[in-house]
């Protein structure tokens, strides 16, 4: 069972971030659970499921919101159970996206239907968007695999086959290892937390040493394609190369139009809706949210993640949101101009945090990480901000390598004492020193001080004008080299 506490609580800018399942790992034998998915009619596809380790419990990703007060349940119909046998066995809707067997009995095989009829309802609407749910654009349907597929959040950490009956002129666009028309993710939770569309749509595709980077772009964001090629070409590269390393074989993104931009990132794909119509204003805005929801797939989501998120979201949001302006300028898909602004931003989230979240230390401000919006992305970039800038006064690979030591040590979740004992031994104490100056509140004169001893000139006025400069170099770029280097 999905706990309660880990569901999603998500909105505007909030990756989709779950713990992984606590199954134990066990030998998964020669059989795995088995969904076959085929389409019924215009906007319904049926799936029938064969477990490998029978179950009293199913559920689906469960968030209400107005119009649909059971959410994505709304959206699973006929659903019957069956024993080993193949006899009816009765399963009860529990709530919250959840069924139940009688407890004398373990459904071994599931069918039901799945109504692609999410856009009925505005998903962003307090909620969490529809590119965390689902949604069709031009000839595909995109869907989350948590609010497709029914499964047992306990099962072992076992692959499962999907295999797609559809017709022959459609395409499966997979984060997952395709053979014909049959995928296999790794684990239940690679199931749940990845997007997938189906449809006559055709991706693009790119390669990066042995990771396959697929991208599916909506025909009414054609005007802007050659920029989201651009930035899918260079952004993962460049991610792969400060950390060493890229996440699994396979990367899937999928872009398409909303009345507003934002994204959500999974285990090895992502989704992002773009403001349309589109501007040059709001592409500022979704190229950056396209790198941070990226950046995830290292930090967040597919590399590091915390055990439990709400601990350390200010360092899987706010070190992303550092680390995405950091690489985009290096990669030179940002100049000075944006940079200073991007910066400046940083500092004036900080600000507001000190009057929105008084005396909040960063890993309880997960907890309520909307009311704490501004500590978690403002302070946790400004604590990258600095120790990039204070590391590499003395080397300017220090930074790099402690996010490469993190990240070549997350084969499990991190607990916040276990990614702090790491940082702080990476860093020779620096992190933690940092984490407890921020944590005071520090004035903006003190920040100001601190930052002018790596060539950032910062002036305030109150405590939301921010301005950032860096100080005349007679060259083109006057950054301090920290913010462009390794």
């Amino acid at each position: 069972m999905l706990p309660t506490k880990l569901k999603f609580i998500s909105a505007a800018g909030i990756a989709c971030l779950w713990s992984a399942s606590a199954a134990a790992q066990v030998s998964c034998g020669d059989q795995n659970t088995t969904y076959k998915v085929g389409r019924v009619d215009a906007d319904t596809f049926s799936v029938e499921a064969d477990f490998a380790t029978p179950t009293s419990r199913l559920d689906v990703y469960f968030f209400p919101i107005k119009g649909r007060s059971e959410g994505q349940v709304e959206s699973i119909k006929d659903l019957q159970a069956y024993d080993g046998n193949n006899a009816p066995i009765s399963l009860k809707y529990v709530g919250e996206g959840g069924w139940e067997t009688d407890s004398a009995q373990k459904a071994a095989r599931i069918t039901y239907q799945v109504r692609a009829d999410h856009d009925a309802v505005d998903w962003g609407d307090g909620g969490p968007g529809k590119d965390e749910v689902a949604t069709r654009f031009d000839n595909s349907y995109f869907f989350v695999g948590h609010a497709f597929f029914v499964i047992d959040y306990d099962w072992p950490s076992c692959p499962i086959d999907v295999v797609f009956d559809l017709p022959d002129d459609w395409v499966v666009t997979s984060p997952w290892p395709m053979n014909e028309m049959t995928a296999t993710p790794s684990t239940p939770s690679n199931l749940a937390r990845n997007g997938f569309a189906m449809g006559t749509d055709k991706p693009k595709s790119a390669k990066l040493g042995e990771l396959e980077i697929t991208w599916l772009t909506s025909a009414n964001l054609k005007p802007v394609e050659k920029r989201i090629t651009e930035l899918m070409e260079i952004v993962p590269a460049e991610y792969s190369e400060f950390f060493g390393g890229a996440p699994g074989q396979k990367f899937n993104t999928y872009f398409f139009s909303d009345y507003m931009t934002d994204g959500g990132a999974f285990e090895n794909s992502f989704a992002m809706r773009v403001a349309y119509p589109l501007s040059a204003a709001d592409e500022l805005v979704w190229s950056h949210t396209l790198g941070h929801e990226t950046m995830h797939l290292w930090n967040g989501a597919g590399g590091i993640k915390g055990a439990n998120p709400e601990r350390t979201y200010w360092f899987t949001e706010g070190f992303t949101d550092y680390l995405t302006i950091k690489l985009m300028r290096k990669a030179g898909l940002i100049d000075d101009a944006l940079l200073q602004q991007r910066l400046a931003n940083i500092l004036r989230r900080f600000e507001i945090a000190k009057r929105r979240s008084p005396n909040v230390k960063l890993a309880d401000a997960g907890a309520k990480k909307m009311e704490n919006w501004e500590l978690i992305y403002g302070g946790g970039a400004l604590t990258a901000l600095l120790l990039d800038a204070e590391l590499s006064a003395k080397d300017p690979t220090a930074f790099r390598r402690a996010m490469r030591d993190l990240y070549a040590h997350s084969d499990e979740p991190y607990e916040l004492e276990r990614l702090m004992a790491r940082l702080n031994a990476s860093t020779g104490g620096k992190a933690g020193e940092l984490v407890s100056w921020i944590e005071g509140a520090p004035s903006a004169m003190e920040i100001r001080k601190r930052l002018a001893s790596s060539g950032i000139d910062v002036t305030n006025f109150g405590f939301d004008e921010v301005y950032v400069v860096f100080p005349d170099c007679g060259k083109p770029s006057c950054a301090p080299a920290f913010l462009a280097g390794p």
